[in-house]
C-alpha cells in the first residue's frame, strides 16, 4: 500500500487526518476558539476535487456533472 496514493479515498483519508488533528489542537490548546471556521474550511477542501478539473484529474476522480 502506498502512503500517498492518487485516488479519491486517499484524498478523503488525508484531509480527514489533517481535519482531526487540527480539531484536536483547537480543542486542547485554544479551547474551542473559532471552530466553525475549521469546519467551513474542511468542507471547502472536500469540494475542491468536485469542482476543479485539474485536481480531479490528478486524483483520478470524476466531477459530479461529467
Amino acid at each position: 500500500m502506498k502512503l500517498l496514493g492518487r485516488t479519491g479515498g486517499y484524498y478523503l483519508f488525508w484531509t480527514g487526518f489533517v481535519y482531526f488533528f487540527t480539531g484536536m489542537f483547537n480543542i486542547f490548546v485554544y479551547e474551542f476558539t473559532r471552530s466553525e471556521f475549521i469546519q467551513m474550511a474542511w468542507v471547502i477542501v472536500l469540494i475542491i476535487p468536485l469542482t476543479v478539473k485539474p485536481v480531479a484529474d490528478y486524483f483520478n476522480m470524476r466531477r459530479f456533472w461529467e
